[in-house]
């Protein structure tokens, strides 16, 4: 089952590809799989995707601009070409305080 936006086997590139729109987060799936999804996102200024205690561990990395990802009440600021892990069972935010793109891989157990 693949329910992905982008076409196997093509390159594509992101930074180019997602825009930004006006106060809100744009998704895109890239790829959706039983046990991994892969999403691309782009965050306008002060928009913020919250989780209470996911139960699954999601990869993000950060393809444009700045972001703060807040972990257990532990802030971590991200620019183009970060990555960070979160581990399953936080709670956690990601919040745009200044325009960004990411990549979250989220990775059901």
């Amino acid at each position: 089952m693949d329910t992905g936006e982008f076409e196997k086997s093509l390159t594509f590139n992101l930074a180019d590809i997602l825009e930004f729109k006006s106060n809100a987060i744009v998704v895109k799936n890239i790829s959706v799989q039983n046990n991994c999804v892969i999403q691309a996102f782009a965050f306008d200024f002060g928009k913020v995707l919250s989780h209470k205690e996911s139960p699954f561990i999601r990869f993000i990395h950060i393809i444009e601009g700045k972001a703060e990802v807040v972990i257990d009440a532990n802030s971590t600021f991200m620019q183009n070409g970060d990555s960070i892990l979160i581990p399953a069972c936080s709670s956690s935010s990601i919040e745009a305080n200044h325009k960004f793109k990411m990549i979250c891989t989220t990775i059901k157990d």
